[in-house]
């Protein structure tokens, strides 16, 4: 192999190697607008918001269908719109956009996501 050739299968491999870890970031990137105060739900991930546990699920175009559970008692549900306000569970939560990730996932990885705000 001609030293030209070992350099350009090593700037190959370094490209490959790069654009591949890019891609295995784990948690999807936040959105640069969110308002102060937001969380970011993925998608069907249990997540704590105070003493609730909150899950966004069926993140689909604008919506999703929001579970809010405290301690082990039943949750409570609402589907909500971007713009929409719903209040579950005594607590307020603003539906302020969503991430709808259309990739063919192995069941539970989705890397769809949410941003709410909850409020009082």
């Amino acid at each position: 192999m001609s030293r030209w050739s070992r350099m350009a299968a090593l700037a190959t491999a370094t490209v490959v190697a790069g654009l591949a870890l890019t891609g295995c970031g784990g948690e999807p990137e936040p959105a640069p607008s969110s308002p102060p105060g937001a969380v970011m739900l993925r998608e069907n991930v249990p997540t704590p918001v105070g003493d609730l546990t909150v899950i966004a699920s069926n993140i689909w175009d604008d919506s999703i269908a929001l579970s809010v559970r405290s301690g082990s008692g039943p949750a409570e549900s609402a589907d909500l719109t971007v713009g929409e306000t719903a209040t579950v569970m005594g607590q307020e939560f603003e539906l302020v956009s969503v991430h709808e990730d259309d990739g063919d996932a192995a069941p539970g990885g989705s890397a769809s996501f949410a941003w709410v705000v909850p409020g009082t």
